[in-house]
């Protein structure tokens, strides 16, 4: 089975600073993040015709377990702006008239249901994950006998993506997907509010992920290392300890899994009162061609 699993919190940021919230419902009230998202998912269904869509959303963009290993995961973001909110349940009420096929993991972020649900896969499915978000690279994989993966990273809206395969991921990091961990531990990643190791940058993890086959290797060799690079490791043993509960994405969460069947009357009341009957429209010629 071909499936493509939507990354629905990035797509709909995505969609959201890209059409102006002039674009609103009879109340004055935006709309622009959904009629940006079903257009984007209408235009990957036409391009890539998956067997299954499947809506991906966060439970919890801050999972209690990461923070409580390191509490300045996410710690900084700043909130969402005002006339975003509303728009995700918008868009659930949308997608549950539609009868689309809706995911998360009660307590985690939509990264670790669609790990679970890639975990899940049957060995000679192929999935697909549509994402701005390169932590999903490490669920990448082209190897026999498993499910092949790849992520596809909008460049200009959905027209325009790049597809990261294993070998993609590694011409652009220079690490296989199964390091990027690794990788990602030691450079940090200030969006998420994770510095990463002081003075360790991308090209320098790089180098250590292809000199040490694990972190722990690199640890235990830290005194071979130059002075200043040895400083750093030992003081950041605590946050590199915190970060094996942080950066890598569960697979073991469990999935609610929902699809009901579409809603005639609901779906034409949405479109109505939300001024979202074109962008239904076309979502449902896209699904149905």
């Amino acid at each position: 089975m071909y499936r493509l699993l939507l990354d629905t919190s990035s797509l709909m940021y995505r969609a959201f600073f890209a059409l102006p919230t002039t674009m609103v419902d009879e109340n004055g009230d935006p709309i622009n993040a959904v009629h940006g998202y079903l257009d984007m998912t209408a235009r990957l269904q036409t391009q890539y015709h998956p067997e299954q869509l499947v809506h991906v959303f966060d439970h919890d963009w801050r999972p209690a377990p990461r923070v409580a290993a390191y509490a300045g995961y996410k710690a900084a973001r700043p909130d969402d702006p005002p006339a975003l909110p509303p728009q995700f349940t918008l868009l659930r009420d949308v997608l549950q008239a539609l009868g689309a096929t809706v995911a998360e993991s009660p307590g985690w972020e939509a990264d670790d249901a669609i790990g679970a649900l890639c975990q899940q896969a049957a060995a000679d499915d192929r999935i697909d994950i549509v994402t701005g978000d390169r932590d999903l690279f490490q669920l990448v994989r082209d190897d026999a006998g498993a499910a092949t993966i790849r992520v596809l990273m909008p460049i200009r809206g959905v027209g325009e993506m790049a597809a990261f395969d294993s070998a993609a991921v590694r011409e652009k990091y220079g690490v296989p997907p199964s390091r990027y961990v690794d990788f990602a531990t030691l450079r940090g990643d200030p969006s998420d509010g994770l510095p990463g190791v002081k003075g360790i940058g991308e090209k320098t993890a790089r180098t250590l992920v292809e000199q040490y086959p694990s972190i722990d290797e690199l640890l235990a060799d830290v005194d071979a290392l130059k002075p200043r690079m040895s400083a750093s490791l030992r003081d950041s043993e605590e946050y590199l300890a915190a970060m094996r509960q942080v950066v890598p994405i569960r697979t073991d969460v469990p999935v609610d899994l929902t699809a009901g069947e579409p809603d005639e009357a609901r779906l034409a009341d949405l479109g109505d009162r939300f001024r979202l009957v074109g962008a239904i429209k076309r979502f449902r010629e896209a699904i149905q061609s």
